[in-house]
């Protein structure tokens, strides 16, 4: 009997959010088309429901009173946005006017965002939460730069309630404008059929070299992931069939699992869509979504022409065989049959450039994958499976939008005690001005800050803390917000808290610390290149036309040479000291400026290289006297 009250208890709770959920998907569509909400309207509808899911699909665990605590938190959620709603339309007349109500209001809202907040994205983002509003409280007490004037309970909880960088602000208000339709048009298209194209059609080039499925792994992971506003979503969506094949074919699982958590989480720097971040960075920074995919393009390409030629020296180094070119398919049978799953992403681009609002462009890219989803796989698109995608959108922006209304708090404290200009001081003052210094600690603090949280919501917490000193010290704001957006993608990868390593480790079955090795040993470009185009904007093709050809050509085979250190083969196993000076001569010919330093690491590979191979002539020779 208690089994049959818990099995119609689920399917009480799973209808439920399933309604919430193409209600959500509705009023989003209807927003991007019709709609004319301001941005609390969007921001509080947004949390309204998603923040109602989070709970109905992570319940508390308190034996007797937990669905009663449950029900209690989604009907003061659900009012508290709607509060939110009705006291902004006030305030448009009444400004500055607060009722106790308000006050009230805002402080259960506070506490239910961290709470909420807490089932979805774990204990990290609340806790930061936490102390940035005990450091409004107590800032008064701390000493030198960092001390703040004092602030009241009632006007901490006011001011990140209604203010455009607190909870219902900036950050969220991106989420329900831009990323949760990036999330259903991903969701949809997967529905299609889409998803097994890519990897068929990553297949069809490149799995007739060495070490073919992970060749596919790297690309069909790239082209989900630009789409896919999460490196750990990612990793499931497409790591659960390229892992196995890799492992198949005789690639260590901690090798296949970095390999495809490198990949996944570089699709987030991958034009054109790049997770939605781009969208995101051109409301933060006023620069034009185009000229951001465009800058973005080159360092994107040798992120993966990297990670590419490693996979290919691995498979040659492990002896791992070449694919089967029977069992490939060719590229032109793969379009020919495929070609439609393309058009939804080229009418998105097609109509972003053409000048068509983001929001509108979404909208019709989501009609027309509807279209190609009938035309191609009828038997899939069924009313059951269309609302599934629509609840799969819901699932995979809940952690999302959980970050971003967490970052609203973080984002709100840091407006009111001055704490980000105050970081950024501090950052400046320890680095002394200089700027190699500057860009070492803000590495350090977006890895740190970027721990267990979705790109996105990273980069927007990133873009307020960090972008400021970058500014101060002269790097260009399209170099400054990419720096930050790339090493907000790695910190996926990055211990301890690296979730696209334990998405992919859990699929392979490898230890988690091994295969975070393995992919920081196969993601050095990521951790370089932004350097580069912080103090030579050449890669970004911003500058003179003959130094951005001269910044490309040399970045590229930088970039090859790198692969080479990182793999430890070339027509033999490399040792350390070998792989270090390559590591050194890659690096070298990557940095744009000044050429000295191009020409000193492309004889330092020279030498090396050509050492490496006449060592090997004489192995041979002397085995075959033998």
């Amino acid at each position: 009997l208690f089994m049959t009250e818990k099995l119609k208890h689920q399917k009480m709770v799973d209808m439920i959010a399933l309604g919430m959920s193409v209600v959500l998907c509705l009023f989003h569509m209807f927003s991007a088309s019709y709609g004319t909400w301001t941005s609390y309207v969007l921001a509080a509808v947004h949390w309204g429901f998603i923040g109602s899911y989070i709970v109905l699909r992570k319940p508390t665990k308190l034996k007797y009173i937990g669905p009663v605590y449950d029900a209690v938190i989604i009907m003061l959620t659900i009012y508290t946005c709607y509060h939110q709603v009705a006291m902004q339309g006030r305030l448009g007349t009444q400004a500055g006017l607060y009722t106790t109500e308000d006050i009230i209001v805002a402080v259960i809202a506070v506490l239910l965002v961290l709470e909420v907040g807490r089932r979805a994205v774990g204990k990290i983002l609340p806790l930061i939460g936490v102390a940035f509003l005990l450091y409004c409280y107590f800032g008064n007490m701390v000493p030198g730069l960092m001390k703040t004037t004092r602030f009241t309970v009632n006007r901490i909880a006011i001011f990140i309630y209604t203010s455009s960088d607190g909870i219902f602000g900036q950050t969220l208000y991106v989420s329900a404008k831009y990323i949760f339709l990036f999330i259903l048009f991903g969701s949809i298209l997967e529905l299609t059929g889409a998803g097994a194209f890519f990897v068929d059609l990553a297949f069809a080039f490149v799995g007739k070299a060495r070490g073919g499925p992970a060749q596919a792994a790297v690309y069909s992971s790239m082209l989900m992931g630009t789409i896919n506003g999460s490196g750990a979503a990612n990793v499931v969506t497409t790591g659960t069939f390229t892992i196995p094949l890799m492992k198949k074919i005789g690639i260590r699982p901690s090798t296949a699992g970095a390999i495809e958590a490198v990949a996944s989480s570089g699709g987030q720097i991958m034009p054109p869509v790049m997770g939605a971040v781009a969208f995101l960075m051109a409301e933060m920074t006023g620069i034009d979504y185009a000229k951001i995919a465009l800058a973005a393009l080159v360092p994107a390409i040798l992120y993966y022409m990297t990670l590419s030629l490693s996979v290919y020296l691995i498979a040659r180094r492990d002896n791992i065989a070449a694919g089967n070119p029977e069992d490939i398919k060719k590229p032109r049978e793969v379009l020919k049959e495929g070609w439609l799953f393309i058009v939804p992403l080229l009418v998105l681009v097609a109509l972003i450039i053409s000048g068509m609002s983001v929001q509108l462009s979404a909208f019709y890219s989501i009609i027309v994958t509807l279209i190609v989803g009938f035309i191609k796989n009828r038997r899939n698109m069924t009313v059951g499976n269309i609302l599934g995608a629509c609840e799969n959108s819901v699932k995979s922006i809940a952690p999302v939008a959980a970050a971003c209304i967490l970052a609203g708090i973080i984002m709100g404290s840091m407006s009111l005690t001055g704490f980000g200009l105050k970081i950024s001081s501090l950052i400046e003052m320890i680095s002394g001005g200089n700027l190699l210094f500057a860009l070492l600690l803000s590495m350090a603090a977006s890895l740190l800050l970027g721990m267990g949280l979705p790109t996105s919501a990273a980069y927007m917490v990133l873009a307020v803390l960090v972008a400021p000193v970058l500014l101060n010290l002269g790097v260009s704001k399209m170099a400054a917000h990419l720096f930050l957006l790339y090493f907000g993608a790695i910190s996926t990868i990055t211990p301890p808290v690296a979730l696209s390593v334990f998405a992919a480790s859990g699929i392979s079955g490898a230890g988690v610390w091994e295969t975070g090795w393995d992919a920081l040993k196969l993601a050095p470009t990521g951790f370089i290149i932004p350097f580069i185009f912080a103090f030579d904007n050449s890669l970004l093709l911003m500058g003179n036309p003959g130094m951005i050809v001269i910044a490309v050509v040399t970045a590229v085979i930088g970039c090859m040479i790198l692969s080479v250190a990182v793999s430890g083969w070339l027509v033999h196993n490399l040792n350390v000291g070998t792989r270090l000076l390559l590591l050194v001569a890659g690096v070298c010919m990557i940095i744009s400026n000044p050429l000295w330093i191009n020409a000193a690491g492309l004889a330092l590979a020279v030498i090396v290289i050509l050492t490496v191979l006449r060592a090997n002539q004489k192995n041979t020779k002397t085995e075959g006297v033998c």
